[in-house]
């Protein structure tokens, strides 16, 4: 059973990794929409839970390998408003594996296909905010490295369950 005192993780379902989050009034403008940037935070997060899950957690990898993961290329498109108290899930998947880079798909959506009000989607959940992302593995000095070999073999073995 999860620990109530720590945060959240997240869980994997199949090739994805589902990270739970709520909005809070922080996260919005006057008129209690998410506002743009904070999409940026919500990823970030489930992207570190993602890698805490698979043991690989941020503080770790730089301590013990002396290597770090860093946005080198981020798209977002933004396609509905998540609203002050949504629910929402921060769907993450590997997309490729470089020498030295990671992508990663990420969907914004609210949790359990539910749309704002309480309605469930007759859809299921769609993407509110659709993010693609690259990730350099980088060395404590800034410069590109390989990622390293542990990393890189978690995260192969994520993306081949997806291609079976």
């Amino acid at each position: 059973m999860p620990d109530a005192r720590m945060p959240p993780v997240g869980w994997w379902e199949g090739t994805s990794h589902v990270f739970p989050t709520r909005v809070y009034y922080e996260d919005t403008d006057a008129g209690g929409i998410v506002y743009h940037a904070n999409y940026l935070r919500f990823a970030e997060r489930a992207r570190n839970e993602m890698l805490r899950l698979s043991g690989f957690p941020h503080a770790a990898m730089v301590a013990q390998m002396g290597v770090a993961l860093t946005v080198r290329h981020c798209e977002i498109d933004f396609r509905q408003p998540a609203r002050l108290d949504d629910a929402l899930e921060v769907v993450s998947r590997i997309a490729d594996i470089g020498a030295a880079t990671l992508d990663i798909e990420q969907d914004v959506r609210r949790a359990s296909g539910l749309a704002w009000g309480g309605v469930e989607a007759s859809t299921g959940p769609a993407p509110l905010v659709r993010l693609g992302l690259r990730l350099a593995c980088i060395n404590t000095q800034g410069r590109p490295v390989r990622l390293p070999a542990a990393l890189r073999s978690v995260m192969v073995n994520i993306l081949s369950k997806g291609q079976d």
